[in-house]
Order: structure tokens, then C-alpha cells, then sequence
């Protein structure tokens, strides 16, 4: 670049001039949200990217409200306040960029070209080690291009404005480069939002340090450029609908290993900050096991879960829709990272503890609520989704799918199916789109064993009504049996009276439940807890001897050790047949209490001829 005579030139950055730069960058974004919300389509349409970048800027600009301030300090003091301040996915990002900034400034009174280079590569790279599924032609690739071109070139252009300046155009041209790097982007006509934020960020950042110190302000540019979502375009479908965020607090947080457990709960998994204060954010279908596991690994200190399916916009252009939306709701019982790699919506029942009311698996988990359950006075009691939470799914659903299959807990025992048909039948009649809905007249890991079905009908690209009856024809050949270890709950909740109760512990009788013509039924029962045990398991093992290919669901209600015994047992019984293991929903809990198991089967292989059957005849 040519260099303007007389031009001042900046070989050093103290602290007072990155406060400065940094709160000019800030409010460059700041000033320029509205746009940033308004090209936002990725990782989610959710049109937030602007808001979320500016109240992390926000919470920056406040921290550096600091007298006479060292380098270190400031540093020390943007990486912090960004982190307790992040919001979404790009201001977690830009939070650990300047977490990278400070690890690189370290303990230097002030900074030369030369570390400052070697600091925005540590940052580049600490930006991306934060996310579990980097993507180029995001924020992250015009991090990395900045970062690359000014180390490539700090020696020949030797003073910070000449360098700066040289690396906000590479941003720059980085940026316009997104658009055709990610495919969403190319779609919607857009550059990636979080990207056009950290370009805000770096044109405030340089111009601040081409004033003169003496002026108080720099003026801050609303730009108007030519980016706009383009004609006709409508988003991708969203897989995972709550936006959830934690601020983790602790002593040696390994955020390698947090990164990789929150994978099985959803995408967009962002974990950054230190061994000692952690911000997380994921989209899920499960925010509580999110926030469950953010609890095992240190303290919690904020929270935040947002609905996005109430933010998304909706597009006016009609859409090509394809393929089959699976839906079932939380009494189903299936281990969560299969619900998440398979995409399968759930609608969840409500837990009662007295007047508080909580979403299951969106504001309590199974583990949480069998621990509630065992020290509470008051019985619990779950009721079915409302109409409009079904609505709401199925009406996203139908913008984007073929076609919608909604597979749900026995008709006999809940008001979910009546309450799943009717909505279905109102949204079919809104916008032509079949929705199946599906009752599986069982519960728990039989309906599971239904969805599971239903899921590998759903990979085959079978067409909604043969997957339909595969999910029938599932539910219907599905066995479950569940040992009861106490019949208190039973006592508690009127099914039986306090004199009967009194009697069967005094016998030491443990039920052996069932489901039948879609209610729950006695199968057996027993003397004695070890005899109910293996009483259950022979009851599985004699229905498996006239399969061919069982499949097993193990769930147990705050009983890990009985469940590996289950499942430990069957896998020595049928080495080839897969078990699966997972926590029991709540409404499970509520009627047998902690403590008691369920095992489901089912023989895959007329499911697996009916598929095949199927693929043969050509149903696509």
C-alpha cells in the first residue's frame, strides 16, 4: 500500500490506546446492529446476530470505564466482561477472540507489531478451538484471514496503522468471500452476519487510532451497504429450537471434555473462556441436560434459555418441501443423543410439584426430578402439552417437510393424541401439508421402540404414510415390563389404599407392570426385590426366544445400577441385539416412583422386511 506522507506512525499499543480502539470497535457494532439482525441466517435465521453482538459490546464498553488503565489491565478487562456479557453464538465467539487477545498480551507494559501479530493468531485460534463444529465462511475464517495476513506481514509494514489498515481490507475481502463459502449464505444473498460484526469491530478499532489522542470520541458510521436477504429466499429448517446459555464457574474446567458431552444435545456448541469461569451456548431440544451438565462441572452463575421457534421469521415465498418431521412427545423413552442425531421433535409434558409448573426436559430432567421426587411432600403430577405448544411445532414443521409423522403416548391413559390429532387436522386444513399422528397405545421405552421404527423409516426416504405404518406396526409388536420397587406411590397417588399398601410392604410384594389394549396392567408380582428382578428380565427373555433380531430400551427411574444390570444380562443373552439405556421420563416416576426399571423389545426384523419390502416397490 502506498504510504501517505507526514502520516503518523503507531509502533506501540498501551493501554489507554487499546481502551480506546476496543470501546471504537464496540460502538461500531453497536451502531450498526440493525443491519447485522437483518442478514442474520446463520447458524439460525433467528435475526438476533446484531442484538446478541451489541449487548457483548455493551457489557465491554462498561467494563473499560477504568482511570489511568495498564495494558494488562485492559486486556485482562475486555476478555472478562465480553465473557459475562456474550450472547449467541457470535458474541461467545468474539468473547474468546479477546480471551485469545489477553492470553497473548500476557503481562506486557505495552505491545509492539511484533506480539500484537502473535496475539491475534493465539486469539484467531482460541476463537475457533471454542466451537465443536467449525465452518468456514463464518466470523471464524475473516478471524483466521486477519490474523494470517498482518503476521505475514507485520515486518515489512512495521508500524500498527499501516498493518491494521492493510488487515481490515483482507477482512474485508474475507467477507465478501462467505457468501459464496457457505451454502446457506449463497441462498439467502448475504454475507455471514458475526463476520460483518468483527469487520465493524476491526474499521472502529483502526480508526480510532488514526485520531489524535487528544480527541475524546471518534465518530461512529452507520453503514449502509448493499446487503440484503435475497428475493424468494427461505431458511433451512431448524433442528433445534432453544437457544441456551450458561456462565460456568469453577476450579479446572476441562472445556475440551464439556464441549464434546454437549454434543450429543445439539449443534451449535460454543465453549469458551478459562479453567475457571466458562460461557456455554448450544441450541437443543434438552435444555435442562444442558444445563445439568454445565451444574456437574462447576457452579452456575447465569442462565439463559430462548424459545427460537417464536423469534423465526416467517417467509412469505413457498417452499420446496421434503422428507418427513418425526414427532413423539417426553413420555417417550429414548437415550437423548439418539432423539438428537436422528432430529426427532419433542413435545414435552408438564411436571406439577404443587403450583410450580416445569417443562419436561426443557426445564427439568428425569435425574432432576427423581431427586425432587424422593424428598418431596407433595405427589407430583404430569399433564399433556397445551394445543398451541403443538400448533406452534407443527405449523414450523409444515413450512419445511412433506409431510409430518406424530407418534405419542396411549390414547388411554393421556389426552396427548386428541390433543396432537386436533392440531393436525387444523394445520393440514392452513397449509395442505398431512400430518400423521400416531398412537402408540403403549408409553415409555415401547412408545421409543414405535419413534425408533419410525426413525429408520424416516432414513430409508420412505413416504409418510408407509412410515406411519411402520411406527404402528412397531408400537404394536413393542413389549415393555416394568418392576415397581415400592408400592408407596401407588398409595400416595389413590391407586391403592393405605391399608392395601401397609399390607404389601408388610409381604414385601413388588409389582411387575405391563401395558395391555394400551393401559397399564399387572404382569406379575413377587416376593422380595431380587426375585421381581430377575422375575422382569425372564419375562423379556421368553418373549425374545421366538424373535429374530431383538432390539432392547432399558429406562430406569434414578436407578443407574439396576439398569446396567439389565442391560449387562441381555447383552450376555443376545450378544447381537443392540440395548439401549436411558433415564425414564417423569410420568413413569410419578405413578412407580424412584428406584424401578422398564425394559421394552422389539423384533427388528419384520420392521426391517417391511422397510426393505417397501424400498423394493419403489415408495419414495
Amino acid at each position: 500500500m502506498v504510504q501517505k506522507e507526514g502520516r503518523k506512525k503507531i509502533h506501540y499499543l498501551n493501554g489507554e490506546r487499546l481502551r480506546r480502539a476496543v470501546i471504537t470497535g464496540a460502538q461500531r457494532i453497536i451502531a450498526n446492529k440493525d443491519l447485522l439482525d437483518r442478514i442474520n441466517v446463520f447458524p439460525v435465521p433467528d435475526l438476533d446476530a446484531g442484538s446478541n453482538l451489541a449487548a457483548t459490546m455493551r457489557g465491554v464498553i462498561r467494563g473499560l470505564n477504568l482511570s489511568k488503565p495498564s495494558l494488562v489491565t485492559v486486556s485482562s478487562t475486555i476478555a472478562s466482561s465480553a465473557l459475562a456479557s456474550a450472547r449467541g453464538n457470535s458474541g461467545v465467539l468474539m468473547a474468546q477472540f479477546f480471551q485469545g487477545l489477553r492470553e497473548g498480551i500476557a503481562d506486557q507494559i505495552q505491545i509492539s507489531v511484533t506480539h500484537f501479530v502473535e496475539a491475534a493468531k493465539r486469539a484467531a485460534t482460541r476463537a475457533r478451538e471454542a466451537l465443536a463444529d467449525p465452518q468456514e465462511g463464518t466470523i471464524l475464517t475473516v478471524m483466521s484471514d486477519f490474523a494470517d495476513h498482518i503476521a505475514r506481514n507485520a515486518e515489512r509494514l512495521g508500524d500498527f496503522l499501516s498493518l491494521l489498515e492493510e488487515g481490515l481490507q483482507t477482512a474485508r475481502r474475507s467477507l465478501a468471500e462467505t457468501t459464496d463459502r457457505l451454502a446457506v449464505l449463497r441462498k439467502a444473498g448475504v454475507v455471514d452476519a458475526g463476520a460483518l460484526g468483527f469487520v465493524n469491530f476491526l474499521e472502529g478499532f483502526v480508526e480510532s487510532l488514526e485520531c489524535s489522542e487528544e480527541e475524546e470520541t471518534v465518530a461512529v458510521e452507520v453503514l449502509e451497504r448493499d446487503f440484503d436477504i435475497a428475493t424468494g429466499y427461505v431458511p433451512e429448517c431448524v433442528d433445534f429450537r432453544y437457544c441456551t446459555e450458561g456462565i460456568l464457574i469453577g476450579e479446572g474446567i476441562d472445556r475440551m471434555a464439556l464441549k464434546q458431552r454437549l454434543t450429543q444435545f445439539g449443534d451449535s456448541v460454543v465453549v469458551a473462556g478459562t479453567e475457571q469461569e466458562v460461557h456455554v451456548h448450544v441450541h437443543t431440544n434438552a435444555p435442562a441436560h444442558v444445563l445439568e451438565i454445565l451444574a456437574e462441572a462447576g457452579k452456575i452463575r447465569s442462565q439463559r434459555v430462548e424459545d427460537m421457534l417464536v423469534q423465526l421469521k416467517a417467509y412469505p415465498t413457498e417452499v420446496e418441501r421434503a422428507g418427513v418431521a418425526l414427532v413423539t412427545d417426553s413420555i417417550c423413552d429414548l437415550p437423548q443423543s439418539f432423539l438428537t442425531t436422528q432430529r426427532i421433535r419433542v413435545i414435552p409434558a408438564r411436571v406439577a410439584f404443587g403450583e410450580e409448573e416445569l417443562l419436561d426436559r426443557v426445564e427439568i430432567t428425569p435425574k432432576q426430578f427423581y431427586k425432587r421426587l424422593a424428598t418431596s411432600k407433595i405427589l407430583p403430577k404430569t399433564s399433556q402439552p397445551t394445543p398451541a405448544e403443538v400448533l406452534l411445532l407443527y405449523r414450523y414443521l409444515s413450512r419445511h417437510y412433506a409431510g409430518v409423522l406424530s407418534i405419542h403416548l396411549s390414547a388411554e391413559v393421556s389426552g396427548t393424541y386428541q390433543t396432537a390429532l386436533a392440531a393436525a387436522r387444523t394445520v393440514s386444513e392452513e397449509v395442505g401439508v398431512p400430518i400423521e399422528v400416531v398412537d402408540s397405545r403403549t408409553a415409555s421405552a415401547a412408545q421409543g421402540l414405535a419413534v425408533w421404527a419410525a426413525a429408520r423409516a424416516i432414513d430409508a426416504d420412505l413416504p409418510l404414510d408407509t412410515c406411519s405404518a411402520v411406527a404402528r406396526k412397531a408400537a404394536a409388536g413393542a413389549s415393555i415390563f416394568v418392576f415397581v420397587p415400592t408400592v408407596e406411590y401407588f398409595v400416595r397417588g389413590g391407586r391403592l389404599s393405605p391399608i392395601q399398601g401397609r399390607i404389601a410392604e408388610l409381604l414385601r410384594l413388588k409389582p411387575i407392570l405391563t401395558v395391555r389394549d394400551g393401559k397399564v396392567a399387572p404382569a406379575g408380582k413377587t416376593i422380595g426385590r431380587r426375585r421381581a428382578v430377575r422375575k422382569t428380565l425372564s419375562f423379556v427373555t421368553e418373549l425374545v426366544q421366538e424373535m429374530g433380531a431383538p432390539i432392547f430400551i432399558v429406562a430406569h427411574a434414578a436407578a443407574p445400577k439396576l439398569a446396567q444390570h439389565y442391560a449387562g444380562a441381555l447383552h450376555r443373552g443376545f450378544p447381537a441385539a443392540t440395548v439401549m439405556v436411558t433415564d425414564a421420563a417423569p410420568a413413569l416416576g410419578s405413578h412407580a416412583g424412584p428406584g424401578g426399571a422398564a425394559i421394552a423389545v422389539l423384533d427388528t426384523e419384520p420392521i426391517d422386511q417391511m422397510i426393505e419390502a417397501a424400498k423394493s416397490k419403489g415408495e419414495r
